[in-house]
């Protein structure tokens, strides 16, 4: 049975603060001034790693910052599409790591290797195309539903409910969404948090892609 590995997409294959920034100013527009700018000062703190907030990610410590200010989920996903949109510009900076690109090519022909994402598709998607990433994927699942739609995403794509759990790998930088449903079944994990934020098991954890791409390499190539 091949061996399947798993990454999530936003905050994994690519990094940059820009989406963060702006997903804020957003939210801020619906603040009073005073508010405004206390809550976009303690943006910059977060982003800068002065410890504030314990989040998943950087789209979850945005939110719970502007929570006190603007506790409106509606106001939150509308900036949230906002920013979507915006990511798409050339105004938004965003990094894939060279080295993810020296891995993929690599490791194709001996694993399937599979994006899922909690996006929907119209976002992901292209963000992918713009990235150049596409052609590196075997498959690319959007809406995702993690971390219950995890475990059924894994048994669709391996076939069966039975099968060796160390075949499967998952690559995340949230933990509840990419980690936590995959330590339950005994899959391989590497956690990424860039704050350190690592709140329960992982088989490898690490600030950032390239910490955790070693070990990574090692079971696919083995």
């Amino acid at each position: 049975m091949q061996r399947l590995l798993l990454f999530d997409f936003d905050g994994t294959l690519y990094r940059g603060d820009d989406p963060f920034r702006y997903y804020a100013k957003t939210i801020a527009k619906h603040m009073a001034p005073e508010d405004r700018a206390r809550y976009e000062k303690l943006v910059t703190a977060h982003l800068q790693g002065h410890a504030g907030v314990v989040a998943g990610d950087n789209w979850e410590a945005v939110v719970k910052l502007a929570e006190p200010y603007v506790p409106d989920h509606e106001v939150w996903q509308q900036s949230f599409l906002e920013t979507r949109e915006y990511m798409m510009s050339p105004d938004c900076r965003l990094e894939v790591p060279a080295a993810l690109i020296d891995f993929l090519p690599q490791v194709r022909a001996k694993v399937h290797v599979v994006v899922a994402s909690n996006s929907p598709e119209n976002a992901a998607r292209p963000l992918m195309e713009k990235l150049g990433l596409i052609t590196y994927f075997d498959r690319i699942y959007s809406q995702a539903n993690k971390p219950e739609g995890l475990i059924a995403l894994v048994e669709e794509i391996m076939g069966t409910r039975d099968f060796d759990p160390l075949l499967v790998y998952s690559v995340g930088d949230n933990y509840l969404n990419d980690i936590a449903p995959a330590v339950q079944r005994g899959w391989l994990t590497a956690h990424i948090s860039p704050h350190e934020y690592f709140p329960g098991p992982s088989t490898i954890h690490g600030r950032n892609l390239e910490d955790v791409l070693p070990h990574v390499t090692k079971w696919a190539l083995g």
